[in-house]
């Protein structure tokens, strides 16, 4: 079970199934570029990461793929997140490139991987003492 999830546009991208994928159309005639893609990355209720976060691109053309923790930051491979991410989510940016003689295809061999600890978060409740 998956207690980290992906979202886009408040839909959670599909984990293996392809069902809800980022879906994106590039012109590679044009070495087109993507614009920035507004994702958010958040835990399931009741959990948080703990430690770092690595957010990463993996499959054959995962080389086309940029994460970057801003729309207008520098964009590149990898993007690793100090902050606990939560239920309330972090957003992050992707963009994909098409490469002058590419053959147009639907490409889903890239998955976008994040690495990380996940901890449940422990709520206590206040007992009041009587006395």
């Amino acid at each position: 079970m998956a207690y980290i999830h992906v979202y886009k546009d408040g839909v959670q991208l599909s984990e293996g199934t392809g069902l809800t994928p980022l879906t994106l159309t590039l012109n590679a005639t044009n070495n087109e570029e993507s614009a920035a893609q507004a994702l958010v990355a958040k835990t399931e209720t009741g959990y948080t990461t703990s430690g770092n976060t690595t957010i990463e691109f993996t499959g054959s053309t995962a080389a086309k793929w940029s994460v970057c923790a801003t729309a207008d930051g520098t964009y590149g491979p990898t993007l690793t997140i100090e902050t606990p991410i939560t239920e309330a989510g972090t957003t992050f940016y992707v963009k994909a490139k098409a490469t002058v003689g590419e053959t147009p295809k639907n490409d889903d061999t890239v998955d976008i991987k994040l690495s990380c600890v996940i901890a449940a978060v422990y709520q206590s409740q206040a007992h009041e003492g009587r006395g």
